[in-house]
């Protein structure tokens, strides 16, 4: 018995790790996104909603509760034992060096995934003008000049 719940316990937080940080040395593959995540405008930043620490949070509970379905799983050969003094295998599973490892892999596995969300959202800043000025303003100033074709084309591959 506690051969099985080591084994479904270790393939579901490596199935999470896995879909999480990806495979080492695999092949790219194509994969449904586990969490999604939109980009907002607020204020005059872009943020992500959720942000990465409500993701890593997310992935943390989740990786605390499969570990904590073996809490209530208890060895056959305590039945005469009284139920409050019985050994979960909970107890034996959370010491497990492999466990422990990919649990670990898990409450950290955004810090990885943060410098390239952070360019990401940097490449949105080109666009700042958008948001910042007001866009009467700007076509005023751009009439006054009296552009030529040339102008609107250069305008226009702003957004290239």
């Amino acid at each position: 018995m506690y051969q099985a719940l080591l084994h479904a316990t270790k393939f579901s937080l490596n199935q999470m790790k896995e879909r999480i940080c990806g495979r080492r040395n695999a092949p790219k593959q194509i994969l449904k996104p586990f969490f999604e995540v939109d980009v907002n405008l607020e204020g005059a930043k872009s943020i992500l909603k959720p942000s990465l620490e409500e993701v890593q949070s997310a992935i943390n509970r989740a990786a605390s509760h499969v570990l904590k379905s073996t809490k209530k799983v208890q060895n056959w050969n305590q039945k005469e034992i009284p139920e409050d003094q019985r050994e979960p295998f909970y107890d034996w599973i959370a010491k497990d060096k492999e466990i422990v490892k990919v649990i670990l892999l898990l409450t950290g596995s955004i810090q990885g995934t943060k410098n390239k969300v952070n360019d990401f959202l940097d490449r949105f800043t080109m666009y700042e003008w958008l948001w910042k000025e007001k866009p009467e303003e700007s076509l005023k100033k751009f009439k006054a000049r009296d552009p030529q074709l040339e102008d609107f084309e250069n305008e226009l591959s702003k957004f290239e």
